[in-house]
């Protein structure tokens, strides 16, 4: 399971939002936190330098931390490219976990991340866990939202879940949406084939979803983890964040990428939009890992 958790800051109360999650994490884990500071290349000063300012607010924040009999550490980088001293920083402290804000500071549009995390995101080769300001607040993990679909990139996120379920003794709850077909798809099949309308397009659909689920949820069961499954026809994005909260998931856990073919590819199109809409902190799972610079 995690080791050690990397926290970057900012020195604003946005991106402070990150350090209940990474707190329950350490504290379920045994992980060490490094807390992260990236400030603008300046001349030596005084006791007010941004240097300075910076070293005291992290070692005040580490002080608070400690006082949890977690383990902290703090870095302060001079830079001008946040993004790339965070990457940076995974290699060189051997962080295997993200933990830092989302900064919807525009009403949480496309660019929900902000130019560094979504930097961040691209480069990562380890987990980011993104949460969002004003969302739920995190101070331990009991549930874990998981959506699958049958697909390798499914099972990347599943294979996270598994050991920080048996860490922190969280609940998984499993999801597959089955997308309706198309009213116009069945239009035009319906030109081509006159029993289309008497087809259970959907209703097949939603079985083949369930069967998926309760196979999968039976075998997690029978390895001794606390699973639900849920199977449901629907808009995908929609369905994952409505029913985070209505299971009460601390986290919601997916791949960046299915690796499958595009029409089986359902999670990799919407994890962006569940990071856009949901107030659940969103646990990203990478699908290339590439190596830190």
């Amino acid at each position: 399971m995690f080791k050690k958790l990397l926290v970057p800051l900012d020195g604003t109360s946005q991106s402070a939002v990150a350090l209940p999650p990474a707190r329950a994490l350490a504290q379920a884990t045994g992980a060490e936190i490094v807390l992260l500071r990236v400030i603008p290349h300046a001349r030596p000063g005084g006791e007010n330098s941004p240097r300075a300012t910076a070293e005291e607010n992290l070692a005040s924040i580490a002080e608070e931390l400690a006082k949890s009999a977690l383990r902290v550490h703090t870095i302060v980088h001079p830079g001008t490219a946040p993004a790339e001293q965070i990457v940076r920083a995974i290699g060189s402290e051997h962080a295997d976990l993200i933990v830092m804000a989302t900064h919807g500071r525009a009403g949480l549009q496309r660019a929900i991340l902000g130019s560094v995390a979504q930097q961040v995101l691209a480069e990562s080769p380890v987990p980011l866990l993104l949460v969002r300001p004003g969302g739920h607040r995190v101070t331990q993990v009991t549930t874990l939202l998981v959506p699958v679909d049958g697909s390798p990139g499914g099972a990347l996120a599943l294979g996270l879940a598994v050991p920080l379920a048996r860490a922190t003794g969280a609940r998984i709850v499993l999801l597959q949406v089955a997308v309706p077909l198309p009213e116009d798809v069945k239009a035009e099949v319906a030109l081509a084939a006159t029993i289309a309308d008497e087809l259970p397009w959907d209703e097949e659909l939603l079985a083949s979803a369930q069967h998926y689920v309760t196979q999968l949820t039976a075998r997690l069961q029978r390895a001794g983890l606390a699973v639900q499954g849920h199977a449901t026809l629907g808009r995908v994005s929609e369905t994952i964040v409505g029913t985070a909260n209505a299971v009460g998931a601390d986290l919601i856990i997916m791949s960046t990428h299915a690796l499958t073919a595009p029409a089986r590819a359902v999670l990799g199109s919407v994890s962006d939009e569940v990071l856009r809409t949901a107030d659940r902190p969103v646990l990203l799972v990478p699908r290339r890992r590439r190596p830190a610079r």
